[in-house]
């Protein structure tokens, strides 16, 4: 599920140092896909219980709301 993380983990820990480095745009749109490739996962996974299945939909929910963030993050970044 969480398997897109792997390649941007370090840059997600650090997100503040990745958001402050003006050469950050690639490793930030990494970040963001990774998030989107685990919502992807996660809806795809299926829940044996309903309160599986009612984790897995906030699971989902806080990934794509994380990919907003960072994405908001970026451009205000940029901006400043």
């Amino acid at each position: 599920m969480y398997e897109p993380f792997e390649s941007c983990a370090t840059d997600f820990r650090n997100l503040k140092g990745t958001l402050a480095d003006p050469a950050a745009s690639q490793r930030l749109t990494a970040i963001r896909q990774a998030l989107e490739a685990s919502a992807k996962n996660i809806s795809a996974a299926t829940g044996a219980t309903e309160i599986d299945r009612d984790n897995l939909a906030k699971l989902y929910r806080g990934m794509l709301a994380a990919g907003r963030i960072v994405s908001h993050l970026q451009d205000k970044q940029g901006a400043a």
